[in-house]
C-alpha cells in the first residue's frame, strides 16, 4: 500500500524547536521518536510512520535545524559524528559546511534536506580540528587541510504545494 501523505502540522521554527500547532514539543521520547524516523524525498522532509502493513508521511516545515550532532570523535584520523537521530556519520560522507552567519553545519550527502546543527559540546570538539586564515576556515585533519566551503543553499525545507 502506498503511504498516506499530509501535513503533520509541526514546524521547526529558527530556535531548532518542534512546534505542533503552536505549542512547543518537549518531550524527550516523542523528539526522539520523530528525530528517528526523519525522512526525505524530492517533496520534502516528513516524519515516517509505519504500522503494521500501512504507512503515513507526516511532512514538516523545517525553518531551523531537526537534528544535532552531539559528539565529534577522531579515530585513526578519521572523523566521525554522532547526532541526536541516532544516526552516525563519517567525514567526507557527511559533509561540513560554514553558514553565511559563521555557523558550522553538517550534511550527510544522502539526506542533503535534512540540515544538522553542532550543539555546545560537539562544536568544542570539532573546534580541535578548525583553523582559521585570513577569515577563511579550514579543518585539518592529520596531513590534510580543507577549506570549509560556504553553504549557499537554503536551511528551509517548505512543507509539498500538494500531498497527493
Amino acid at each position: 500500500m502506498p503511504a498516506r501523505k499530509f501535513d503533520s502540522e509541526i514546524t521547526i521554527d529558527e530556535n531548532d524547536r518542534w512546534i505542533f500547532r503552536g505549542t512547543e514539543i518537549t518531550q524527550p521520547e516523542i523528539l526522539k521518536y520523530f528525530r528517528n524516523n526523519l525522512k526525505q524525498n524530492q517533496r520534502g522532509v516528513f516524519i515516517e510512520n509505519i504500522f503494521g502493513e500501512w504507512s503515513e508521511n507526516g511532512f514538516i516545515h523545517v525553518i531551523g535545524y531537526p537534528c544535532h550532532v552531539i559528539a565529534v570523535q577522531c579515530e585513526e584520523d578519521e572523523l566521525f559524528f554522532y547526532a541526536d537521530d541516532d544516526k552516525h556519520f563519517k567525514f567526507p560522507e557527511f559533509e561540513l559546511y560554514q553558514t553565511w552567519d559563521d555557523r558550522i553545519i553538517g550534511i550527510h550527502s544522502e539526506s542533503p534536506s535534512i540540515k544538522y546543527r553542532f550543539d555546545w559540546n560537539a562544536a568544542g570538539q570539532l573546534g580541535e580540528f578548525l583553523d582559521e586564515q585570513n577569515g577563511i576556515t579550514f579543518m585539518k585533519l592529520g596531513m590534510l587541510q580543507i577549506e570549509l566551503p560556504t553553504y549557499e543553499g537554503k536551511i528551509e525545507v517548505p512543507l509539498p504545494v500538494s500531498f497527493d
